[in-house]
């Protein structure tokens, strides 16, 4: 997964931030901290599906549209994006509905911290 655009506030709470890594990621620190925190209470998923969720997370690839509820996720292809929430997905996977996709838990994991 490619992305590289960078933020100057956090997607989370919406604070300055200072550090390239911050700026990279999306997430100050203390965000991210509590991300990866509600990332191991997820227990309902593949860890390996939970493990693709942080690392979109953490790539800045979901980017929130409204209230935190509603995200707009980066493919991992890095050439489209998809509206998610925790509910339902606009990506293939989330389509057919047969498994919970990666960018769905992605939400669900911010929502939760």
């Amino acid at each position: 997964m490619q992305h590289t655009a960078t933020h100057t506030h956090c997607l989370r709470c919406g604070r300055a931030l200072r550090t390239a890594h911050s700026t990279a990621a999306g997430y100050g620190p203390t965000c991210l901290r509590r991300i990866k925190a509600a990332a191991h209470r997820i227990a309902d998923h593949k860890p390996a599906l939970v493990a693709k969720a942080l690392d979109l997370i953490t790539l800045g690839g979901l980017i929130p549209l409204r209230a935190r509820r509603v995200f707009q996720a980066v493919a991992s292809s890095g050439n489209g994006t998809y509206k998610t929430a925790a509910q339902a997905c606009t990506c293939p996977a989330g389509r057919r509905g047969q498994h919970t996709c990666y960018h769905r838990i992605a939400a669900q994991i911010v929502a939760a911290a």
